[in-house]
C-alpha cells in the first residue's frame, strides 16, 4: 500500500500578523518619550529630568510649555533662565532671570543663580565674547 501524505498547513503564516501588531503596539506604548500628563507640575518635572540628563533643548521645551500654563511662576522662569543659559541663549536667559526675580525677589536660589549668571555675562561682555559682541571677521575664500 502506498504511503499517504497529507499536506500540512503551517501555523506560522497565520501567527505573523497578530504577533507583529502586538509587538508594534507594545513598542509604541512602551517607548513613547513624551509624557501624557501635560499639567504644569508634570511639565516642570519632566523638564527637570531632561535637564539632569543633559537634554537641554527638551528641558527648555518643557519649561516653555509650563510657562504658557503658569506665566507668573517664578520657579518656571528660573528654570527657563538656566535652560536658556545652557543652550547659549544668554539674552533670553537674562530676561528670564529678571522676570523670575521680579516675581520672587526673596528667593535666594534665584538670586544666587542670577548673580553667577551676571558675573559670567559681564565677563563675557568685557572679553568681547558675549552675545552682543560683534562676530569675528570671516576669512574670504580664495579662488
Amino acid at each position: 500500500m502506498p504511503a499517504l501524505h497529507v499536506a500540512r498547513r503551517s501555523v506560522f503564516p497565520r501567527l505573523i500578523l497578530p504577533v507583529a501588531l502586538a509587538a508594534a503596539l507594545l513598542a509604541f506604548l512602551g517607548c513613547a518619550s513624551n509624557p501624557t500628563d501635560t499639567s504644569v507640575a508634570a511639565e516642570k518635572a519632566y523638564g527637570a529630568e531632561m535637564a539632569r540628563k543633559g537634554f537641554w533643548r527638551e528641558a527648555l521645551f518643557r519649561f516653555q510649555k509650563a510657562q504658557k500654563q503658569a506665566p507668573n511662576d517664578a520657579e518656571i522662569e528660573s528654570n527657563l533662565a538656566v535652560a536658556y543659559e545652557a543652550v547659549g541663549e544668554t539674552a533670553k536667559a537674562l530676561a528670564a532671570y529678571r522676570r523670575a526675580l521680579e516675581l520672587a525677589p526673596e528667593e535666594t536660589h534665584i538670586r544666587r543663580n542670577y548673580a553667577r549668571f551676571a558675573e559670567y555675562y559681564t565677563a563675557a561682555q568685557r572679553a568681547g565674547t558675549g552675545p552682543d559682541a560683534s562676530p569675528a571677521p570671516r576669512p574670504t575664500p580664495k579662488p
